[in-house]
Formats: C-alpha cells, structure tokens, sequence
C-alpha cells in the first residue's frame, strides 16, 4: 500500500479550504458544476412551487364542496347532505397540512431541526390516509347497522341532483391530482388523490343505488322500465323491500374496497417513520459496495438505510485495511469513490442524505 505522508494530506486539506474561500468572494469565478447545480435548484423549487399549488387547489376544492354540501343541504332539508358537508371538511383540515408540509419540505435545516423537514411528510401522509381508513370503516358500520335494522328509504329528491354535482366535482379533482401526482412524483398529492378517488366512487355508488332505486320503485310506464323490471323475479311487496337494502349494501360494499388504497399507504408511510430499510435499495447499496470493495481492497463496509417521504437517508462505513493494498493515494480518491456511489444510486441529490466514511478502526463500522 503507497503511504500518503501527513503533510502532504495537511497541505492539501489547506488548499481546499482556501480554494473554497475563494470562491465564495463576490467576483470570484465560479466552480464547475456551479450553473448546473443552480439550475437543479431552480427545477427544484419550480416543482415545489407547482406541488403546494395543485394541493392549495385541493384544499380550496374540498372547502367549496363542503359549504356547497351544508348550504344545499339546509336547502333541501337533508341531515344525510348536510352531515356530507361537514365530512368535507374534515378534508380542509387535511389538505392543510399538506400545503403546510409542501412549504417546509425542503427548507434547510436549523438549530432545532438539524436533519431538516424530511421526516414531516411521511408523518402528515399517515394520518391522513389513517382518517380515510377511519372514514371508510365508519361508512361500513353505518351500513351493517343499517342493514341489520332493517334498511331505509332512500328519497329521489333534491339529493339527487346533489350527488350528481358532487360526483362530477370529485371526478374532474381526482383527474386534477392524477395528472400532478404523477408529473410531479408527489406523495402529498397521491394521498389526496387517494381521498378524491374515495369521494368520487362512493358519489357513484350512491348514483347506482339512485339509478337501481328509480327502475325498481317507478310506476310502469314506460315500456323500457318494464323491461328492466321484468329480469328481477320478485313482486311489488318484495321488490318495495328490497329497496331498502339497495343503498346500505352498495355502502358496505365500497367502503370496504375503497380500504385498500389508504390502508397501503398507511402501512408505506409507517414504515418510513420507524426507518425500515427500503429492501431494493439496500441490496442495491450492497451491490456496489461489494464492486467497490474488490476494485480498491477495502477490508469490510457497513451500511444504514432508510426512507422518509421522498427522501432517502443513507450512511456508509468502510473499513480501509493499512496491512493489504488499497487502491488509495490521496483524498481525492476518496471523493471519487464518494461521487461514484452517489452516481451509482441514481437517486436525485436534492432527495438523498448521503454519508460515506472512511476509518482504518473496525470499532468505527
């Protein structure tokens, strides 16, 4: 192993920090890679930008939908559209957070949170699909006791025409988010994405059970109703029961497949709160550390891995053994080994925390 003498290592230290002053001076010319890393600012805080926008516009949305839910309800003397309003609300509160978290995403680090933001989005995400999930499970016990009380009798009236502008609204938010969600990678948006989907499948349930409804309980006449109502095998009496298990079933029905999607990501966002390491990139980093450690003879590596939102927190220990020959003569190499495995990664550098160490101690791994 080629020994690289302490002073020459001093010396070279000395010169980086002085090149680095250096550079900070007003007219000093800039580093390379100083533009590009301008411009992955910029991308970055472009994109963040359009994200607390598309969640601002979720918010405001969810608000309309509820004041327009309790104002028509009142209208129309409804407790079922009124109570409706007021669960929008609860997605106000919700869409909140989101914006809140979005603004401090990728605020720098200080005095009191000194690794940063990161760990606020998974945290925000998990409670708001553990509220979908409770949401989801309140519709289907509401529905099981309303079925086991003998079901009830849906009115075809003002609600109808509430539904069928909520389920619209809720369809043209949902394609919204889709869009962004995906365009713009975003958790924070999916998960509404998520409870807009919930809105706007159980708005069509209940338009299914309103459509099944008008077939069943219409006078006959018209030839096509009667067409319709020729296929159940049923007679007035029973049919005029039937109706009354229309509803509470579709209820039950939905709200437990509408479950799975919130659930996942309850579980996905948990996990990156008690920092369980993300098994694909764990084998990846084990990958390229065993490449590494045959090209430069490292003696051994440790690595720690996990995952908060969009971020990834990653340290590496290598062990570099004195008593073999190491394919290492300077700092600089050390640096290059550091760049190759942040390129190697592929994982952007604004949404990576990455520590490489170097220690000729196997007490430091």
């Amino acid at each position: 192993m080629n020994h690289t003498p302490f002073d020459t290592i001093l010396k070279a230290r000395n010169n980086y920090i002085k090149s680095v002053r250096k550079a900070r001076q007003p007219n000093a010319p800039k580093p390379s890679g100083v533009e590009s890393t301008q411009d992955s600012t910029k991308s970055i805080a472009l994109n963040n930008a359009k994200e607390q926008f598309v969640l601002k516009v979720s918010m405001f949305s969810a608000l309309f939908l509820a004041v327009f839910g309790v104002g028509f309800g009142v209208w129309i003397q409804s407790k079922a559209v009124i109570f409706d309003g007021f669960v929008a609300l609860i997605s106000v509160g919700l869409g909140a957070l989101s914006v809140i978290t979005s603004r401090y995403i990728y605020k720098e680090d200080d005095d009191v949170f000194q690794y940063g933001y990161v760990r606020f989005e998974p945290m925000v995400n998990f409670f708001k699909s553990l509220i979908l999930v409770l949401v989801c499970l309140y519709a289907f016990i509401t529905a099981l006791e309303s079925i086991f009380s003998g079901g009830y009798e849906v009115l075809l009236d003002g609600a109808v025409l509430y539904t069928l502008c909520a389920f619209g609204f809720c369809a043209l938010l949902f394609g919204y988010t889709s869009v962004y969600a995906k365009r713009l990678d975003s958790d924070l948006i999916g998960v509404d994405n998520t409870e807009w989907k919930i809105d706007c499948i159980l708005y069509l349930g209940t338009l299914s059970a309103f459509a099944l409804l008008y077939v069943l309980l219409t006078p006959l006449q018209s030839h096509n109703i009667e067409s319709l109502r020729s296929l159940i095998p049923l007679d007035s009496s029973q049919i005029l029961i039937l109706s009354r298990y229309i509803d509470p079933g579709l209820l039950a029905i939905l709200s437990l497949l509408l479950c799975v999607s919130p659930v996942r990501i309850c579980i996905a966002n948990f996990k990156d709160l008690i920092m369980v390491a993300p098994k694909d990139l764990d084998e990846k980093i084990t990958q390229i550390m065993e490449e590494l450690s045959q090209k430069f003879g490292f003696g051994d590596y440790d690595t720690h891995t996990a995952k908060s939102g969009r971020f990834y927190m990653i340290e590496i220990n290598i062990l570099v053994d004195s008593t073999t020959d190491c394919a290492i003569a300077s700092i600089d190499d050390f640096d290059k080994i550091r760049d190759h495995i942040e390129a190697a990664l592929e994982i952007p550098s604004y949404k990576i925390w990455l520590s490489v160490s170097f220690t000729a101690n196997p007490k430091w791994l």
